[in-house]
């Protein structure tokens, strides 16, 4: 709606094409020692058509209705309106086929397993996500351990481009399925209200039935 000349029902189903590998490769050094390396969504992907539109240039909107009535659908409409005026795009036209990398993630590890209990090991990972301006990577150590078949846990301290975090997961194991709970970034620092300061925090509940 906000761009002249772009007729969506005009596109054809097959708007282009693209192909992608994944690599990798495990190396055991001994009884205590294992190294990993993968090369994830190496490929590309390329547009028959590359639509182009533009705001072409700043967009400046003048209005004195700075109060509205929020149960009235008409100043709700009328507000719409003068924000949809920041955004009208300039249809630029078709500037033809376009291809481009998709974006490669790369992970490098090394997993430890503890020569006097064989139950615990610990780990290095390294992520790397390579995209151009959107390029990001992780450094990440995690302990994990199973003093019983139907209970194991671990946690995991990462710091990288999105900064520091803390994570953990216990899970648990019986015939048929297992249960887990888990969090992949647990705030250190709260508030009087337990509202996590400088950091977000999620928790994840979950049950998987493997066939």
């Amino acid at each position: 709606d906000y761009v002249n000349g772009v007729e969506v029902e005009d596109f054809s189903p097959v708007s282009g094409y693209g192909a992608a590998v994944d690599l990798g490769a495990v190396y055991r050094l001994n009884d205590d020692w294992e190294f990993s390396a993968s090369l994830l969504d190496l490929g590309f992907i390329s547009w028959n058509n590359n639509h182009v539109a533009s705001t072409n240039g700043n967009q400046q909107v003048v209005t004195d209705e700075y109060t509205f009535n929020v149960d009235n659908n008409d100043s709700w409409d009328e507000f719409k309106d003068n924000l949809s005026m920041l955004y009208q795009l300039e249809d630029l036209g078709d500037t033809g086929s376009r291809t481009s990398g998709i974006g490669a993630t790369m992970n490098i590890g090394a997993q430890y397993t503890l020569p006097v209990y064989r139950r615990a090991k610990f780990g290095f990972l390294n992520t790397t996500r390579v995209n151009g301006p959107f390029t990001w990577t992780d450094f990440r150590l995690s302990a994990n351990v199973e003093p019983v078949k139907c209970l194991s846990a671990g946690v995991n301290f990462g710091v990288g481009t999105f900064g520091a975090s803390f994570g953990w997961i216990v899970n648990l194991k019986v015939p048929g399925f297992n249960l887990f709970v888990a969090s992949d970034r647990t705030p250190c620092k709260l508030a009087k209200q337990g509202v996590p300061l400088n950091s977000n925090a999620n928790v994840n509940l979950g049950m998987n039935i493997p066939f």
